[in-house]
């Protein structure tokens, strides 16, 4: 008789065990619902016609910080005109005495792609195969080959870098400057610094001349 007893508690202990291991295993895979949240503005996605949420649609731009007021409609430089040479300007504390362009030889001088100079200039940039990119960026990207870069100054003289070279003007009468003289040196960024009757510029292109 108590050898019955003890097998029937064996057995009532077993499933008792059984059926808690079953309850929480079960009670795990079963998400338990989060507390509703209100959703705030900047957390709210767009909707289409279907009232469906755009995934891909930008987030609404966030609250300014205390004290600021954002960009200004009434700015005048937000209704400047685009242009290479006749771009509509606007300035405060400033005056603009006078446009210098670049001399013949920092230009890149061709608005087709297909030029072979576009293409030579591609390739000194290290761009070894061009027709991966599409035909504006490989304009776009040629002429950074002569884009001016940084400033240096001495006496009368400014030091206008170029990642072709450097130009020398002369600035005694800023509203006449003039080129005094340019030397071709391609290489990129064309940093250019001064000391005493010495220029040096930096270049970081593997393009540059090594004599």
């Amino acid at each position: 008789m108590n050898r019955v007893h003890t097998m029937a508690f064996r057995l009532f202990v077993a499933s008792l065990l059984f059926c808690s291991c079953f309850a929480t295993r079960i009670q795990a895979q079963t998400p338990s619902p989060s507390p509703p949240q209100s959703a705030k503005p900047s957390e709210t996605k767009p909707t289409n016609q279907d009232g469906e949420k755009n995934p891909f649609a930008p987030e609404p731009a966030a609250s300014l910080p205390a004290g600021m007021t954002g960009s200004d409609a009434n700015d005048p430089r937000a209704r400047l005109a685009p242009g290479m040479y006749d771009a509509a300007e606007t300035s405060m504390g400033l005056k603009h005495v006078m446009l210098l362009k670049k001399p013949d030889a920092f230009q890149l001088g061709s608005a087709d792609p297909d030029d072979p100079k576009v293409q030579k200039t591609l390739g000194l940039l290290g761009v070894g195969n061009s027709s991966k990119m599409a035909k504006p960026t490989q304009l776009v990207f040629a002429q950074l080959a002569f884009a001016n870069s940084d400033l240096a100054f001495q006496g009368n003289h400014l030091f206008q870098g170029n990642f072709y070279g450097i130009n020398i003007y002369d600035i005694s009468n800023p509203a006449k400057t003039t080129l005094l003289t340019s030397v071709v040196c391609p290489g990129g960024q064309g940093d250019p610094s001064v000391y005493k009757n010495l220029l040096f510029m930096s270049v970081e292109m593997p393009n540059g001349r090594l004599d």
